[in-house]
């Protein structure tokens, strides 16, 4: 943790690497923060973002970005790629987020400078600041062939398999260090829900172990190896067609080998993830799964053009279903003038959103489900591709994502309504899930 900020010792300018980013410091005795602290303590990039952006490493860690009218409270991340994290990007998560920020500023600038991970938003420290106590953490690992926009795609499907089971391996080793636990089932979850009643700078983050992409499953025979090892969430597709599926930028359904995957995922009891599906690989996959389902991250698509997120049939599908849709807290996903494959650069982006402008995908899910937020929940994907040069303008980091249950409550919905959709919502989904398996 970072200690709490002393009086400013002493003023210095710094300049990295690059001549033009200059950075001008107020020390404060202490690890730098990534926003506001009670003394000033402030440090801007002002290269690449606009005068009008938010900085790299913004001020203030040690505070809440919004006064909290709520008691604190467990959130529910349903989105988190914290593997990929780790490894793509050789990123610490055991750091705090300014502490990221300040090693890809100084050490890693080819990293900053070109296909890059954004600005640090999410590592264990600041998740429990933020009482952000339970994520589905991801597998995330693919076939599909590089191009400009990304390069972490696998050529087969081994080599899929090698990262997926890398991640895997990540998480393990996580978890003998005390930072996470893995939840299996409904004793772990009720587990997960004790612990955060009351937590403390070591309570570890709990986590159901999800996966996006089914590439790492050679074989739908391999199923049950996945299960022991603890996996429980599946989304088949991500960016582009699959062994399984057609996925994101892709128009087409389901493969053939991906009847027997669902017929192996339904069978251990697994929930189906629909984020990222092709349109008509999400209709295929309605008529042939018959167990619980959720659609991790997504928003609306009447609301948001772009094949990315749901149309309003697939909405009211998954709420027949008892399942539950969360918000992503990106503005591409929330801009009603940003087609997701149209975007601009994150770099060139103006930011202009804030968590008020996800209100209109939570009444529209609500008026497609009759007025009730039962089906609503929270999928940040925060630091899975883009970082907080695209979130909301009032989240750096994920420690301010509890702060959308003011924005409910400032919106007339009660404390019991937001607490349902920070935490909830989903804690229901799962119990459903598990108590039916």
């Amino acid at each position: 943790m970072i200690p709490p900020p002393s009086t400013p010792t002493a003023t210095s300018a710094v300049s990295f690497k690059n001549p033009l980013r200059v950075v001008v410091l107020i020390v404060a005795g202490s690890p730098l923060p990534c926003r506001k602290q009670p003394v000033f303590v402030a440090a801007y990039r002002l290269t690449r973002f606009r005068s009008n952006q938010r900085p790299l490493i913004m001020t203030g860690w040690n505070q809440p970005h919004r006064e909290a009218s709520m008691d604190p409270m467990l959130t529910i991340d349903l989105h988190l790629d914290l593997a990929w994290d780790a490894l793509f990007w050789n990123r610490d998560l055991t750091l705090t987020p300014g502490e990221v920020r300040r090693q890809e500023e100084t050490e890693q600038p080819q990293v900053a400078e070109g296909f890059d991970t954004g600005i640090c938003t999410v590592t264990f420290p600041e998740m429990r600041r933020g009482r952000v106590g339970l994520m589905l953490s991801t597998i995330m690992s693919r076939i599909e062939p590089r191009s400009d926009r990304r390069c972490d795609g696998m050529r087969t499907q081994e080599q899929a398999m090698a990262v997926g089971r890398g991640h895997l391996a990540y998480y393990q080793a996580m978890t003998r260090r005390g930072e996470i636990q893995p939840v299996l089932g409904l004793a772990d979850l009720e587990e997960a829900e004790a612990a955060w009643k009351e937590p403390t700078d070591t309570t570890p983050i709990y986590h159901v172990l999800s996966m996006e992409s089914a590439d790492p499953i050679i074989n739908p025979a391999d199923v049950d190896w996945w299960w022991e090892q603890g996996l429980r969430v599946v989304g088949p597709a991500h960016f582009g067609h699959n062994t399984y599926i057609h996925g994101t930028g892709t128009e087409g359904g389901l493969k053939p080998p991906a009847r027997d995957l669902y017929r192996a995922m339904q069978d251990v009891g697994m929930i189906l993830d629909i984020t990222h599906m092709a349109d008509q690989a999400v209709y295929e996959s309605f008529d042939l799964w018959d167990g619980p389902l959720i659609a991790s991250h997504c928003t609306c698509r009447s609301l948001v053009p772009g094949q990315r997120h749901l149309k309003d049939d697939m909405i009211q599908e998954v709420i027949r279903r008892n399942g539950v849709i969360g918000l992503v807290f990106c503005q591409f996903f929330i801009d009603p003038d940003v087609d997701w494959f149209q975007r601009p650069s994150r770099h060139d982006w103006v930011s202009r959103c804030s968590m008020d402008d996800l209100i209109p995908h939570v009444e529209h899910i609500a008026n497609l489900a009759g007025g009730s937020l039962e089906n609503i929940a929270i999928g940040t994907d925060m630091d899975g591709g883009f970082g907080a040069e695209i979130t909301p303008t009032d989240v750096d980091t994920i420690a301010d994502v509890p702060g959308f249950a003011d924005v409910l409550l400032k919106r007339g919905y009660s404390e019991t309504v937001a607490a349902d959709v920070l935490s909830g919502n989903a804690l229901r989904m799962l119990r459903d899930a598990w108590s039916t398996a």
